[in-house]
């Protein structure tokens, strides 16, 4: 039986109105602003392009974001043209509506509305507007309100932010959209101003030219893939507000010399720093180098491939800027038996914030791992746990299910398959996929026991 709720008036209506592209057109003229958000999102999710360039066009309000709308590969298409649609001189034509669109975000966010709540009736303040660039609305608006010289002869061009997040990978899709993000800028002379708040980089050096259009104030999610040390220290020097750096494959000749320190200096001035990721980034016996200058807000922490050494695994266990962790990636970084002690304090310091604990290809044993689910079970606020692809025999796998069924706020773990389902030698080829079902049917049953059918263990034959 359907239980999906029966269509509303206004879905009706605007599905009738959408359903004739040239009467909605007209219609924009005259209905009421409050119904522009829900014509909105119907044209968007039906893919209206010419019916959404209207709307864009004569949007009453001063924002308009994407949101919570879905933007698969089709409705990139429709990207480009509420771009194309954007216009900076007033309406001339005294029968048209005048539009009132400031801000155009086209970045998703579930938790973003549509349109901000007014302020004041004539107000152009959006919570989601930059404030950290030169050319933002808000001070472009400032020195035009102290200019009192300029001429009214001609209608003014309407200063405007187009927010975005933009991948320069090089592929062509992206090439393209740039492109045209570059054109609408040229084309607004110097009324629209290109925010860019997520920006991902793969290969520093190739992306020179594209950088040099974008003011990297404005970005506060930074990722940067398969650059040298000394492009990336440059690159942060022009940032000032970043929430999350993650950087991946980074070439760096020596963790003693120049270009190493600069990095560091260039690290210190992001105070704040939540979210952190060093991936593929060899800091044997230099983490500490690296953590002890950012703030203790740090929430995140991805440390795969850093090769992660005995001094380093200590320094995390002692170091307050790591104390309120809600993740912990620490993937493909072996923890052998003296490491244990100190990833257990790190463990029991961070258990009353630790949500997520990623511990997959770190050579884990029954012998380490047992150290440290004494300190497992205190985290109280575990949500995701991945320890798969480490040697542990069913008996501790059972143990490790039986004592963290207590943690309520579990829900999904990640596993590794027991040694007895491989042959002699520990690859995929050699695994009794019978065995595996069985381990499965095993742990199902001790989670039915348990009343944990809310929890959910899964492993990866890898």
């Amino acid at each position: 039986m359907d239980t999906k709720d029966p269509p509303t008036l206004l879905d009706l209506a605007t599905q009738s109105l959408l359903s004739n592209e040239h009467a909605a057109i007209q219609a924009l003229e005259e209905i009421p602003r409050e119904l522009f958000v829900p014509l909105f999102t119907a044209a968007f999710t039906g893919r209206h392009k010419n019916i959404l360039t209207a709307i864009v066009k004569a949007w009453p309000f001063a924002c308009l974001h994407i949101g919570a709308l879905s933007v698969q590969e089709p409705e990139r298409e429709l990207l480009k043209a509420l771009i194309e649609s954007l216009q900076f001189l007033p309406a001339l034509n005294s029968a048209t509506r005048s539009p009132k669109l400031r801000i155009l975000d086209l970045r998703q966010d579930a938790g973003c509305k549509t349109v901000c709540p007014d302020i004041s009736t004539n107000s152009t303040i959006c919570f989601r507007s930059c404030a950290h660039s030169e050319h933002s609305i808000f001070k472009i608006e400032g020195q035009e309100s102290l200019s009192s010289s300029k001429s009214e002869a001609q209608p003014s061009r309407l200063p405007m932010e187009l927010i975005v997040d933009i991948s320069l990978d090089g592929t062509l899709r992206e090439r393209n959209f740039f492109a045209l993000l570059q054109n609408k800028v040229e084309q607004s002379l110097g009324s629209l101003a290109l925010c860019c708040r997520d920006l991902q980089i793969n290969n520093l050096c190739e992306c020179r030219h594209a950088l040099s259009h974008l003011d990297l104030k404005c970005v506060d999610h930074l990722a940067v893939d398969e650059s040298p040390l000394t492009e990336v220290t440059k690159l942060l020097s022009h940032t000032i507000q970043l929430d999350s750096l993650s950087l991946s494959k980074i070439a760096c000749r020596s963790l003693n010399g120049r270009t190493f320190r600069n990095f560091i200096t260039q690290l210190s001035r992001m105070n704040h720093l939540k979210e952190l990721s060093l991936s593929s980034f060899c800091l044997t016996d230099h983490l500490e180098t690296v953590l002890r200058v950012l703030s203790a807000d740090l929430e995140f922490l991805y440390l795969p491939f850093c090769g992660l050494s005995y001094s380093d695994f200590k320094f995390l266990s002692e170091c307050s800027q790591v104390s309120h962790l809600k993740l912990l990636n620490v993937n493909n970084n072996p923890i052998y038996w003296e490491d244990c002690e100190p990833f257990y304090y790190l463990l029991q310091n961070v258990s009353s914030t630790l949500q997520h604990l990623k511990i997959c290809y770190c050579f884990l044993t029954d012998s380490t791992i047992s150290v440290l689910i004494p300190a497992l079970t205190r985290c109280s606020q575990l949500r995701v746990l991945h320890f798969y692809s480490n040697q542990i025999t069913m008996g501790m796998l059972m143990r490790i299910l039986e004592l963290l069924t207590p943690l309520k706020e579990l829900k999904h773990v990640i596993y590794p398959i027991p040694v007895h389902c491989y042959g002699r030698w520990h690859f995929q080829g050699s695994l009794d996929r019978q065995k595996v079902e069985d381990v499965q049917r095993q742990l199902n049953l001790m989670l039915q026991e348990a009343e944990r059918s809310d929890m959910n263990w899964i492993t990866y034959s890898d």
